[in-house]
């Protein structure tokens, strides 16, 4: 619609023209999103490649999980911050301030000045690969950083209608197939006294009467109980309901949780039928605990369980899709979401094959009939994601700067909200690869001793 009407992209709060900004800063959390940024420039007014910018348009600055491989994207950002940018962000302010405000420099000079700040990274002074390592940027201490406790409540129902609080920052897990785990390493812990202000602050801010408590692994935070126990105390007589997201099976304490922790839906994480493959990924954990601990869970109070898993594993056999229909067939009021297996830039993984689609949609087709097999025995919903969408997400985040010839492309074609079912054109995308020349299936095969696109990256 803003296209047919000529419409430019503007800000929330003082609806200025997106070129007038000094910056624009784009989070990547997922790569399905990539075409989307370019549009949002395109929109805007600001040329979509870098190299087309001029002192009078706004640095494009990206961060976030996707740009620990930034090279897909290389050609329309300005400046990566690889890692955590509590800090960075003012660095990088004060830079661009001197550019802007105080009139020292030009925008080639302001990006080599980036370029020496910790964890950021400048593309355009360098082809790939780039001659040198480039370490992440962390937070060493989570306590004195910064968080909002005052965000913006809108008007409309969103997703994440409530107030989101960061107890814990990296994983004490080492799953084989986790991304995560590794570009947020090390673990630091938030501690229950600064968490407490952060709740106050934030309900006083802005009247929420929900509060998720986030991690990617929310039941290995130490202080659990006694958290949600003093969470219980601060917040007595207000209505505000706290929730547990990505919890493990082997963490997860019904008998220890408080009032206070809404029990709605629960979720957990197996990844794999099999107690072998599980143990394979460096999920130690068995079906009979999963078992266990939902249908305990269930009868203390929680709605329904809902298990996730992948397929396309390496090392997955058929014996091992069997299990996952198994395991969900013995738990009360169960939901299960099935994903495909994608091999992630800095995983244990990162090295190994994605399964073809046709593999991918012949293990979907038989999860279907094994569940329609069960007939007599416990129902359960199963959500399975479109291999389609895994394999072009896969290639997206395994790209080199050729990639970015077919994100181009996908902008072009207008390939909008591709990380929505809905919108996602597999067919237009095989085209974009063919009209640029590149064979996407080179993108995902296995690859034993290949410098990788995102290898100069020091975690």
């Amino acid at each position: 619609k803003m296209v047919l009407e000529k419409e430019v992209l503007r800000s929330l709060e003082t609806k200025r023209k997106l070129k007038e900004f000094d910056i624009i800063g784009f989070s990547l959390q997922y790569e399905m999103s990539y075409a989307d940024v370019l549009n949002m420039l395109e929109l805007g007014g600001v040329p979509v490649y870098a190299r087309d910018r001029g002192d009078r348009d706004p640095l494009v600055i990206a961060g976030g999980p996707c740009s620990f491989n930034p090279e897909p994207m290389a050609d329309f950002i300005d400046a990566f911050v690889i890692g955590e940018a509590e800090e960075a962000i003012l660095e990088i302010a004060q830079v661009i301030r001197g550019w802007r405000v105080e009139g020292g420099g030009c925008r080639d000079a302001t990006l080599k000045e980036l370029s020496t700040i910790e964890g950021v990274y400048v593309p355009s002074f360098t082809l790939h690969p780039p001659p040198f390592t480039l370490k992440k940027r962390i937070i060493k201490d989570l306590d004195s950083s910064y968080f909002p406790t005052d965000p913006i409540v809108p008007y409309i129902k969103i997703i994440h209608d409530r107030i989101g609080i960061e107890i814990m920052r990296g994983c004490p897990q080492r799953c084989r197939f986790c991304q995560a785990c590794r570009v947020f390493h090390p673990l630091r812990i938030r501690s229950v006294k600064r968490i407490l202000e952060i709740a106050e602050e934030s309900v006083k801010n802005t009247g929420y009467e929900k509060i998720s408590l986030l991690s990617l692994s929310t039941g290995d935070y130490p202080f659990l109980e006694e958290l949600t126990c003093r969470l219980e105390e601060r917040l007595k007589g207000l209505g505000v309901k706290v929730s547990l997201p990505s919890l493990r099976v082997n963490s997860f304490d019904a008998s220890s949780v408080c009032k206070i922790v809404k029990r709605g839906g629960l979720t957990f994480a197996p990844e794999a039928g099999s107690d072998r493959l599980r143990k394979y990924l460096n999920k130690n954990l068995t079906n009979d605990e999963i078992v266990q601990k939902s249908n305990t869970a269930l009868m203390s109070g929680w709605k329904h369980a809902k298990l996730y898993f992948m397929i396309g594993l390496p090392g997955e056999t058929y014996e091992d899709l069997d299990a996952i229909i198994g395991l969900a067939s013995r738990i009360e009021r169960v939901s299960l979401s099935i994903s495909s297996f994608v091999p992630k830039p800095h995983s244990e993984f990162e090295r190994e094959a994605m399964d073809t689609v046709e593999i991918l949609e012949d293990k979907v087709k038989y999860l279907k009939e094994k569940r329609k097999g069960l007939r007599f025995k416990r129902a359960f919903k199963m959500d399975l994601h479109d291999p389609k969408i895994s394999r072009i997400e896969a290639i997206l985040c395994r790209g080199d700067r050729k990639i970015g010839e077919v994100i181009y492309k996908a902008r072009q074609k207008r390939l909008m909200l591709q990380a929505w079912g809905e919108y996602f054109d597999y067919n237009l995308w095989m085209e974009c690869f063919a009209e640029c020349g590149i064979d996407p299936e080179s993108y995902l095969k296995k690859e034993a001793e290949k410098a990788l696109p995102w290898s100069f990256i020091e975690l």
